[in-house]
């Protein structure tokens, strides 16, 4: 070929040329050769075993606020004494190289001893089996951390027992991870420890956030409880290597609203070597943060609530109390007895505890999630039934005597005999009203005819949820017209209705509606819980994410003039001396309100407790909010109104210290006169 012909010319110069470029191609060669077939297992090793892995970083989650934005949610940082396992590789070697068997050879012979060390003697390592090796590294990271678990615990003062199952996990599943030897560490322990840091390499401090109840135990049940889940919510990547610890709410309003409250979680991705210990880390995506949720609640008028329950009734008491705006359907409190700290589930619970509050049933929102009768508070559905249907509010009807029972009345039934707790007499409607007189209720109730009282009751929409709290929330318990069409309903049956008893079951806040609709002209309202949201970042947004409120779910359709018949007869149990209700009076204050007391009877129709309830609403004139009060009790001798007036006295308390409100009743007269018709 040419350039071999060239070669063979006499040409030093040509000749040299020619012998570099041979020499660079072979270099290069050569290079190429090691690279390839020498070392390319080594740089296949280094490929297989360094990735990436991407860590799950929870977004801070949105704070609860009252309607006047005092927090009831928030999150605190907790602080986590952590191993970092990627900074012990060194110790772990220099601890397994203390572990290892070594054979010590003397000029005496060949001994095989353990543990010591001569210096007449040289050292040689004993050959190990693969798992004698893998067992031998797995005490060494023990031995180290354990160590570093007592060295710290001495300085706090604590004792920091390592759990080798947990250890194991955590190193073989989350390598690149920071291991928890001491969570939520306090004020004094983390002074403690950064005294004392700089002795402790391989361990930090691990900052997190944590939700945080304030007010502990204040509107437990309509805040939530929160537990732990790090898995990823709708909308963001679904896999991650890691994912720091996150939480979700599983009742209450953390719950309804996790979606809102708990942000989009950010990424962060990690180089991590052969052993699965981190490199490097870069930050992929920021954390979101969830948006604040302020609610119709009153903190002060909330407090209220579940303090009068506490100071009449105890802290077992099986209790629950509802205050309600009777024209926006806000609810300013909804209190529940006996109730729970949800710090404990935010934090982590503790079996015991956990177990005291099942036995409580603590957990149970009974202001809407259990059915109670409602005894007499239900004759105010009656009584409107009835007017509708032709009643005269004016017309006498005399109570027989009771012969068991002498000074108290009864009503026969066919061959069964209802007891009356209003004492024998003539009575017109707002004196039957006040004594709450079974005979009379019965009576009309069963000639009004019980299709009217069961289309009356479905206005209120009884036997229905009121979608406060969705899949916490029961509907009760109110028959059809179907069933009280039929042939096995009968007179008794109808009787037991009229008086709140039977096939009747309501919850606290489904008597607040009610008793709303009563006080403001027959609207039927959807209760509200939420006022709107905000964002974290900008909370006095122009604009926030509001409810509406005051959304109308139905209209009674009843006469204006029965109403205030139903009305003035509540005004007049509460004010008049007479009434059942004046334990929950408040002088200067017009307080509308009706009792009741159901019988609690157990398999055998035994009567075991009570149903004590008062429903209200106040002021008179220009209603503005609806108290319910509920108390279950096994404890004889009570009433509603003994039982739960006075918890709604203190309620109205501190409605007209917020609110300021006052309404004399000076230059009015409410006492009843059967003879007197009120004013229509």
């Amino acid at each position: 070929m040419l350039i071999f012909d060239e070669l063979k010319k006499n040409d030093p110069q040509l000749r040299l040329v020619a012998l570099v470029l041979v020499a660079g191609f072979l270099t290069l060669l050569t290079g190429l050769w090691w690279v390839q077939v020498v070392t390319s297992r080594k740089y296949q090793t280094h490929q297989e075993t360094q990735a990436y892995r991407t860590i799950r970083i929870p977004a801070i989650r949105g704070k609860i606020l009252d309607r006047e934005g005092r927090v009831l949610a928030e999150n605190r940082p907790r602080y986590n004494l952590c191993v970092y396992f990627d900074d012990l590789g060194g110790a772990f070697q220099q601890e397994y190289d203390r572990l290892r068997p070594q054979q010590v050879a003397t000029s005496g012979g060949i001994g095989w001893k353990f543990w010591r060390r001569s210096s007449s003697s040289h050292l040689n390592r004993v050959r190990l089996s693969r798992a004698q090796m893998d067992a031998l590294t797995w005490q060494a990271r023990f031995n180290v951390v354990d160590e570093i678990c007592r060295r710290v615990g001495a300085q706090l003062g604590v004792s920091l027992p390592l759990d080798p199952k947990r250890f194991v996990r955590s190193y073989e599943e989350e390598r690149a991870m920071p291991f928890v030897i001491m969570p939520n560490l306090n004020d004094a322990q983390m002074a403690r420890f950064e005294e004392n840091q700089q002795d402790d390499h391989g361990v930090n401090l691990q900052l997190l956030a944590v939700r945080y109840y304030p007010y502990h135990t204040t509107a437990a049940h309509v805040l939530g409880e929160m537990q732990q889940d790090n898995q990823s919510a709708a909308g963001e990547d679904s896999f991650f290597n890691y994912r720091l610890p996150d939480y979700r709410g599983v009742t209450g309003v953390e719950a309804i609203y996790d979606d809102q409250l708990h942000g989009h979680a950010g990424m962060d991705s990690v180089l991590v070597n052969s052993q699965g210990l981190r490199q490097s880390e870069v930050v992929v995506s920021q954390p979101e943060a969830g948006e604040n949720l302020v609610l119709t609640l009153d903190l002060d008028i909330q407090q209220a609530a579940e303090s009068a329950i506490l100071k009449y009734q105890g802290p077992n008491a099986s209790a629950s109390a509802v205050v309600m705006e009777v024209h926006s359907g806000d609810v300013l409190a909804l209190a529940s007895s006996p109730t729970f700290d949800p710090n404990d589930f935010a934090q982590g619970i503790t079996a015991a505890k956990y177990k005291e509050i099942q036995q409580l049933t603590a957990e149970k929102n009974r202001a809407t999630i259990e059915n109670y009768a409602p005894g007499s508070i239900f004759k105010t559905v009656v009584a409107l039934a009835a007017l509708e249907h032709g009643l005269n509010p004016h017309a006498i009807y005399d109570v027989q005597e009771n012969p068991e029972r002498p000074g108290r009345g009864c009503i026969y039934i066919g061959r069964r005999k209802i007891e009356d707790t209003a004492p024998p007499g003539p009575y017109d409607f707002e004196k039957a009203f006040m004594h709450s007189s079974n005979a009379y209720f019965i009576t009309n109730g069963l000639w009004a005819g019980v299709e009217n009282i069961i289309r009356m009751g479905d206005r209120f929409h009884l036997g229905e949820r009121t979608g406060l709290l969705p899949h916490q929330e029961t509907a009760g318990e109110f028959p059809t017209l179907a069933h009280v069409t039929a042939p096995d309903w009968r007179a008794g049956d109808t009787a037991n209705l009229c008086i709140g008893q039977g096939e009747i079951a309501v919850t606290p806040i489904q008597m607040a509606v009610l008793i709303s609709a009563i006080a403001n002209g027959g609207a039927v309202l959807w209760p509200q819980l939420v006022d709107h949201f905000e964002s974290m970042d900008t909370p006095l947004a122009p604009n926030p994410s509001r409810f509406s409120a005051g959304l109308v779910r139905d209209d009674l359709n009843v006469s204006a003039r029965n109403l205030e018949v139903v009305r003035h007869a509540m005004l007049a149990d509460v004010q008049s001396p007479g009434g059942s209700g004046t334990r929950a009076a408040v002088p200067g204050f017009e307080i509308c309100g009706k009792t009741g007391t159901a019988q609690i009877q157990d398999v055998h129709n035994r009567t075991v407790g009570h149903n004590y309830w008062f429903a209200s609403f106040a002021p008179y004139e220009n209603p503005k909010y609806a108290v319910v009060v509920m108390v279950q009790s096994y404890v004889e001798g009570g009433s509603g109104g003994l039982v739960c007036g006075p918890i709604a006295h203190d309620i109205y308390e501190e409605i007209i210290q917020k609110t300021g409100a006052s309404h004399s009743l000076a230059n009015r007269n409410v006492k009843p006169n059967i003879l007197q018709s009120p004013p229509l």
